[in-house]
């Protein structure tokens, strides 16, 4: 039953099944009519329909007490995915998370089972910069992949372990596991996992001050993407940004207004943060000083503050910085990079 609701599916096997499953059990009593109303949460997730996932929720709350261990586990591993991917809030979702992990020992589950939360708490950890925790949690759930031959599960986990030896400047490190995910994602021909791969590649060369090759990794990763994904979306903001600052600003300018426009189309839990980025660049390539200034200092560096996204914090406080020491506003410049500074020193206690 659990395995239906995971991504490895079509939508069509998953609804085609999750409707032999809702009239098998339609008229029940039984225990696992309480888990298949537990794995609907999964499943509307997976479908994108966010008011259909919180009533569900709502209805199955009150019971919450009635659980036994199995339906506790996903309750919890299923309010992490809520919580982690439809209200960007990771530090609550891992708590549900270590809770669904906390029951693993009390209960007969799959490996695999086992190695998806394993996984999970590799990707919060990940989000939540605790890299180290990301590293043995990405090891614990490859360690299984591999022996399951799950090719895709694998190449996620390397991509994880290479953004975590990046940040901890393992650099050859984080190189050969990106390498690795690519090699396997042209073995299953996963476009999904190329693109990542690729997109991660770029954005390490980028953080390494080496545009062209930062570049060459993008354009691969944005051509690749034929939905306007998160994933596509990431990719197209990190290229606008490497074009902006190598002063390539008519390639700049080209992407810009071929996807700005699709930025609504986006789900609305990652809408407000990629829209303000797209704003942000939008003034800066067209030189909107007055607009810049407003949606930084106004809107964007609030928002961050609020979600506690210091990577991001400090990355727009040293460029409305930046901007504010070319027009020679040197008190407010210093103001922002002390921001920065600030933000940078949260970072690294995270």
């Amino acid at each position: 039953m659990v395995a239906l609701l995971y991504d490895a599916h079509s939508r069509e096997e998953r609804d085609a099944k999750y409707q032999e499953l809702e009239q098998l059990f339609k008229n029940s009593n039984s225990d696992y009519e309480i888990l298949f109303e537990i794995h609907k949460i999964r499943y509307y997730l997976l479908r994108n329909e966010n008011e259909k996932t919180r009533e569900q929720i709502e209805k199955l709350t009150n019971l919450e007490y009635s659980f036994d261990t199995r339906q506790s586990f996903f309750w919890n591993k299923y309010l992490g995915n809520y919580y982690q991917n439809y209200e960007d809030d990771n530090v609550k979702a891992l708590q549900f998370y270590k809770m669904a992990e906390a029951l693993i020992k009390k209960i007969e589950l799959a490996e695999t089972d086992i190695a998806d939360i394993h996984y999970t708490l590799a990707v919060t950890h990940t989000r939540l910069i605790n890299d180290l925790k990301s590293i043995e949690y990405a090891n614990k759930a490859l360690d299984v992949f591999r022996q399951n031959y799950n090719f895709v599960r694998c190449a996620q986990c390397h991509i994880l372990l290479g953004i975590c030896y990046r940040r901890v400047h393992m650099i050859d490190m984080a190189i050969k596991q990106y390498n690795l995910a690519q090699h396997l994602g042209e073995i299953t021909e996963n476009s999904e996992v190329i693109q990542l791969s690729n997109h991660n590649l770029g954005y390490l060369h980028s953080t390494l001050g080496e545009s062209d090759e930062a570049i060459k990794y993008l354009e691969k990763a944005y051509e690749m993407g034929s939905n306007f994904t998160t994933t596509q979306i990431t990719t197209t903001i990190s290229l606008i940004k490497e074009y902006y600052n190598s002063e390539r600003i008519d390639e700049a300018k080209m992407v810009l207004e071929k996807n700005y426009p699709l930025v609504k189309e986006l789900p609305a839990h990652s809408k407000k943060l990629f829209k303000l980025e797209m704003d942000v660049y939008k003034y800066a390539i067209y030189q909107d000083y007055n607009k810049l200034e407003h949606t930084i200092i106004n809107e964007f560096l609030p928002y961050l503050e609020e979600k506690s996204d210091y990577a991001n914090i400090v990355t727009y406080s040293n460029m409305i910085g930046e901007h504010f020491e070319k027009l020679k506003k040197y008190k407010n410049a210093a103001n922002y990079y002390k921001m920065a500074s600030l933000n940078y020193q949260k970072l690294l206690k995270v």
